[in-house]
């Protein structure tokens, strides 16, 4: 029996009116078509189970290993001694301890100020909101290594200008190298990543519930108690969890603000047994606690995963005419632009000022009108002229565009194919590359450089060693952030598509990748700004021939404690950070005119 296709049903028949072209039709290969998409589908499972599972194999192979001092597959013998150890350590619950304050303080924190500022901007007349939204969002654009620097010039006890302020004004002594430190500039990095996740669902609240509430007599307060925020409650809690998971795993601002004072959360403590200052590596150590984390981080995604279960409460692309109205914040509303505006000034544009004027600065010191006319660019001249600064620009430039280019790709096909169900076990390959999110990124790190140590493919030393290990750790991510944009399309927009006769290429070419990408670009920036300041896989991969920016700017301000060339370096990243930003914002503006 012969099959036809669905352009050969629809054509008119020979001989029939307007039917005498007698050219012979074309048939698509559709038993071809379907074997090369199984082919490449086959092809991606297979990478992306090289990446994701081989990494979390080596580390719990590492956890089994009954040798401290001796790479994994150094020791064949397997024992329950590195959790027998870790358990009984009294220095487990200490790292317990000073983990779990970091964790719910910086959660606190980041909740608290997303919450507020995501109402203020999207449901009130606050005036500036317009230039105090995308101002919310500027810590993206601030590598996590060159925002803890920041900090820690800004509010150190010595000469920070932040520190010495609130000593003369309110008499208290402020210290950023602390427990509270390390929360509040966590709390503060984290603000974006939640304030994205929570602000849709405040702006797309029908205002006809509040005002029904307000006709009645509810006050303001009332209003948001009964009505608002159990309607964001999903949105808020799955932003608070992965929250949970980034502070878990996150390494930078623990180890700039944590370590002087030997204050040890798990990332810390982990990259501590991995690098000690002196004394041997302990890998069987790194590794057990790198499965604690993971255990812990695994639980909380458990969760996020049941709490956005009902994918319908995330669609706002309907079709459907919607009426957006704002709250008017009466006599307070220069009030409360003026407690917002301090809190970005304070929590954004000082500690980014305190870098730029300790680069441009022959010693680190305080703010001071004096100190403008000593200012050099000595900082600046050092860094672009010593020996191998091309080698390392290049080496930069090239591991966070390859890595953003693929890691976005990679996100896009897992995340379709989920979604859409294009193959059996699609749904749990999108699951399995959320694995390695709660591995520690210096674990991540040793998981790659034990494999490539052993696997005989030479990338070892290379810059590609660098992008496998980026590519496995911001993947989970970058589909997330894909699919949380698939989640706010309808079906119907799909259904409409094939019911015309399109096929699964040609509603991802001519419809999902339209309507994705904002978030495409979105997605590369993020990958491409947390490429650039991924600080522990690049500090244990790094070698003669594929150093990076990150690297030299973490040996600079920690082992040659030279703080105006570690500023300056600091500058020159947030430099090339912010120009992806704008090139970015104004492609995005460029595409919605």
């Amino acid at each position: 029996m012969e099959l036809t296709t669905a352009e050969e049903a629809d054509a008119p028949a020979a001989g029939a009116v307007g039917g005498d072209d007698k050219r012979p039709r074309r048939r698509r290969p559709r038993g071809k078509r379907s074997t090369v998409g199984t082919l490449v589908s086959l092809a991606m499972v297979l990478l992306v189970a090289y990446l994701v599972v081989v990494p979390l194999a080596i580390l719990l192979y590492s956890s089994f290993t009954t040798s401290s001092d001796e790479l994994p597959f150094g020791e064949p013998s397997f024992s329950l001694g590195n959790f027998h150890d870790a358990f009984t350590s009294s220095r487990l619950g200490t790292v317990t301890l000073n983990t779990a304050i970091y964790v719910v303080g910086a959660l606190v924190v980041a909740l608290v100020l997303s919450v507020c500022l995501a109402y203020l901007f999207e449901r009130t007349d606050i005036p500036g909101r317009r230039f105090l939204s995308p101002l919310t969002l500027a810590p993206m654009a601030v590598p996590v290594t060159v925002m803890a620097i920041a900090w820690a010039l800004v509010a150190n006890p010595a000469n920070g200008p932040l520190a010495l302020l609130i000593r003369q004004v309110f008499g208290v002594s402020v210290d950023i190298y602390s427990l509270p430190g390390m929360i509040l500039v966590m709390g503060i990095f984290g603000v974006p990543s939640t304030y994205l996740m929570i602000a849709p669902a405040f702006a797309r609240l029908n205002p006809e519930l509040e005002e029904a509430a307000e006709t009645v007599g509810a006050n303001v307060w009332r209003r948001l108690r009964l009505i608002v925020f159990p309607l964001v409650a999903p949105a808020v809690s799955a932003a608070g969890m992965l929250l949970v998971v980034v502070a878990l795993e996150g390494f930078a601002i623990p180890a700039i603000l944590g370590l002087p004072d030997k204050i040890f959360v798990f990332s810390s403590f982990i990259q501590y047994s991995l690098q000690p200052p002196s004394g041997m590596a302990d890998y069987g150590r790194a590794s057990t606690y790198g499965v604690i984390v993971l255990a812990l981080s695994l639980v909380m995604l458990f969760a996020y995963r049941r709490r956005i279960r009902d994918q319908h409460r995330f669609r706002v692309v309907l079709g459907k005419g919607y009426r957006q109205s704002r709250v008017s914040l009466g006599r307070w509303r220069i009030p409360i632009f003026v407690v917002v505006a301090v809190y970005m000034f304070v929590g954004i544009v000082l500690p980014i000022l305190a870098l730029l004027w300790t680069s441009l600065s022959p010693h680190a010191r305080p703010f001071s009108r004096s100190g403008l006319r000593t200012m050099t660019v000595g900082s600046y001249a050092d860094i672009f002229t010593s020996p191998g600064i091309g080698k390392v620009m290049l080496n930069t430039g090239e591991v966070v565009v390859i890595t953003a280019v693929v890691t976005t790709a990679m996100a896009v096909w897992i995340s379709v194919a989920a979604a859409r169900k294009q193959f059996r076990g699609s749904t749990l390959l999108f699951e399995t590359s959320f694995l390695v999110y709660g591995v520690p990124s210096i674990v991540l790190g040793a998981a790659v450089l034990f494999l490539y140590l052993y696997v005989p493919i030479p990338i070892y030393g290379t810059i590609w060693i660098i992008v496998v290990a980026l590519v496995t750790r911001f993947l989970p991510r970058g589909s997330r952030m894909v699919q949380a944009a698939l989640l706010q399309l309808d079906d119907g927009l799909i259904e409409a598509a094939r019911v015309t006769g399109a096929g699964p290429v040609t509603v991802t070419r001519t419809i999902l990748l339209p309507l994705l990408r904002p978030v495409l670009w979105k997605c590369f920036l993020w990958v491409f700004a947390h490429a650039l300041g991924e600080l522990p896989i690049a500090l244990l991969l790094t070698s003669a021939d594929n150093r990076t920016l990150v690297v030299l700017l973490w040996d600079t301000f920690t082992s040659s404690v030279d703080y105006p060339q570690a500023s300056a370096l600091g500058v020159v990243i947030l430099t090339i950070s912010t120009v992806v930003v704008w090139v970015v914002n104004r492609r995005g503006a460029a595409e919605q005119a």
